[in-house]
């Protein structure tokens, strides 16, 4: 008994003097301010937009960035700073494109504010006549300032390509083409008005279960059934097929991309 009580009092003393080890090795975070954006994945670096989707009147249209920041709270407002990076390739034109980061009427929003350590920042896209035959790129960078200092490279830049035309979501992969087939802008266009639904990135992401991603369960996430894609599949062509029909009936060729590529949802 008496060896039994010994044996606890010198494990308890043994596991005092190692937590008391750590605890001396632990060092206090001192690496300064940082900002980053936030990604749940690395495919969050690239935002596709089309004006497509919404209103036809609209001239503009706001996508709002989430960042967070890197160390203690602060009980202060703290300004963010956005630069422009050209990539030599369709680069937007601030107040052509996008109303400039340092425009008056955006600068109450650039801020993390008092004892926040995420927010979010508005990038307002702008509706060029261009946008009609091409995409536009804005790769945006946080800038450091007095507030934040670089610490996170990797997670310092947003890319968003946008567009007034309809163009592939990057869920549209492997695992979507085998359901889906082959992606096309008329098909695009036909499933939009067939369904009610956009079949953007956040329509097959969390509605269907598609990502980006081919190394994320080959290309699928938790919200991903398998046979409701195949039933949605399956119903799709006999929508497509009575189209089609109908279209013979009246003289007209049955749907087609615009390289004559027949529209189909055969797999792969």
């Amino acid at each position: 008994m008496k060896n039994n009580l010994l044996y606890r009092i010198i494990l308890f003393v043994s596991i005092s003097i190692a937590l008391s080890a750590c605890e001396k090795d632990l060092e206090v975070y001192n690496a300064g301010d940082g900002l980053n954006f936030f990604y749940e994945n690395s495919s969050d670096s690239l935002i596709n937009y089309s004006f497509v989707y919404g209103p036809s009147t609209a001239i503009q249209d706001t996508v709002w960035l989430k960042v967070e920041t890197i160390g203690p709270l602060s009980s202060k407002n703290r300004h963010i700073d956005f630069e422009q990076v050209h990539t030599g390739t369709n680069d937007a034109v601030a107040g052509t494109h996008y109303i400039a980061f340092d425009e008056a009427s955006l600068k109450n929003y650039f801020i993390v504010p008092s004892d926040k350590s995420i927010a979010s920042v508005p990038v307002v896209l702008k509706r060029e006549a261009s946008l009609k035959t091409k995409s536009i790129t804005l790769l945006i960078r946080i800038k450091t300032n007095d507030y934040f200092k670089l610490i996170n490279p990797e997670r310092n830049s947003i890319k968003i390509v946008f567009t007034d035309q309809l163009h592939k979501p990057s869920c549209w992969a492997y695992h979507c083409t085998l359901h889906f087939g082959v992606y096309g802008p008329v098909k695009h266009k036909w499933l939009i008005d067939q369904t009610g639904n956009k079949w953007d990135d956040d329509y097959l992401s969390n509605i269907l279960g598609y990502t980006s991603s081919p190394t994320s369960n080959l290309g699928f996430n938790s919200k991903y059934d398998e046979a409701y894609s195949t039933f949605l599949s399956a119903k799709l062509t006999q929508k497509l097929n009575v189209y089609n029909a109908d279209r013979i009936a009246l003289g007209l060729n049955i749907l087609k991309e615009a390289d004559g590529t027949i529209v189909s949802f055969n797999n792969l």
